[in-house]
């Protein structure tokens, strides 16, 4: 419920507007949560351009199909956090056509939003049939058909934000703010939760668990015929890989629960105003994080990515005149023999 006081000071009158379930102002976005936003988004823009850079000159998005989908997801995320800052970092333009305008197109920040959680999908996707059915993986060509992996999760961020920008109007109460109809808000609570969260996230933890258990199991298995086996080093980036892409969907879950249940609870009880209070501005920047870290994620447990960042790093010294050729020739080569 939302509570409107008025102050009279002379001939100064000034409206405050407080809400039971969350602070509301009048006023534009303080500078400090414009700061905040420009600082983390900004770094999580850095750090994707970082990503995409890299596999871009060692053309490690060409390796595999795992490899091509994490490429996406970093070209995705950039664009992502880039979206984010244009629309949720500015008001709604004054004039109602103006504002509607602006307040339907940021269902294309959603579009973004949605086709990133639906990579990870893909991802997981892969990497369930690549390490649980092997031999399915093999027979059936999965690698080479990578038109489905790539374009499955446009389709699906496109269909799940398209009611977004039906319903999404300029909140003519509040200046500069956008609002959601709430003649299809429950419906839509629902199929956000449930499509853009709860399945996802179900489906992604137990596509881990069972590589986990596989990769554990083969691993005995492997040991005890053939001692040794888990010092190979194609079986522990095998490993890596996977624990990268759990630690990914771990990231995911923190970030995208607190915004997509908020959403839910608003369209269930309407008792607080879902896009003006402050809680809302932090878990929607909390859910632009998630596009923020995964590059920290890849370039931290990604051996391939680290011997890539190697490779351009000693071939920069190379050109500035330090280390010799011989270093980047070596590390090049190891690139090439890293298998997944």
């Amino acid at each position: 419920m939302i509570v409107l006081d008025t102050m009279i000071n002379g001939n100064d009158t000034t409206t405050i507007i407080a809400s039971t379930s969350g602070t509301i102002n009048d006023e534009r976005d303080n500078g400090w949560l414009i700061t905040l936003r420009f600082v983390v988004v900004g770094f999580g823009i850095l750090l994707n351009v970082g990503v995409t850079a890299v596999f871009l000159y060692i053309k490690m998005y060409k390796k595999s199909l795992l490899h091509g989908l994490i490429f996406q997801q970093s070209i995705v995320d950039l664009l992502g956090c880039c979206m984010f800052l244009f629309f949720y970092n500015q008001d709604a333009p004054d004039g109602t056509r103006a504002g509607r305008v602006f307040c339907k197109a940021r269902a294309i920040n959603w579009f973004i939003t949605y086709t990133s959680i639906y990579n990870l999908v893909m991802i997981t996707v892969e990497r369930y049939i690549a390490v649980v059915h092997p031999v399915m993986y093999r027979n059936r060509n999965i690698g080479n058909k990578s038109y489905l992996f790539y374009t499955i999760p446009y389709i699906i961020g496109f269909v799940l934000s398209f009611h977004l920008a039906i319903i999404a109007d300029v909140n003519e109460e509040l200046r500069g703010e956008c609002r959601y109809s709430k003649a299809v808000s429950l419906p839509s609570g629902i199929l956000l939760f449930l499509l853009i969260f709860f399945l996802p996230a179900c489906f992604m933890i137990y596509c881990y668990c069972r590589i986990v258990l596989q990769i554990r199991r083969r691993s005995r298995e492997n040991q005890k015929n053939a001692p040794g086996y888990n010092k190979r080093p194609h079986v522990s980036i095998k490993r890596n890989l996977v624990f990268t892409m759990l630690i990914v969907v771990i990231a995911f879950i923190i970030t995208t629960a607190p915004n997509i249940t908020m959403y839910l609870i608003y369209n269930i009880c309407h008792c607080f105003d879902f896009s003006t209070i402050i809680e809302h501005e932090f878990t929607v920047l909390l859910s632009t994080c998630n596009m923020c870290i995964n590059p920290i994620i890849y370039g931290a447990k990604m051996e391939d990515f680290k011997n890539g960042v190697r490779k351009i790093w000693r071939k920069t010294l190379y050109l500035h005149g330090v280390g010799d050729e011989s270093s980047v020739v070596n590390t090049s080569q190891n690139i090439s023999k890293t298998s997944v």
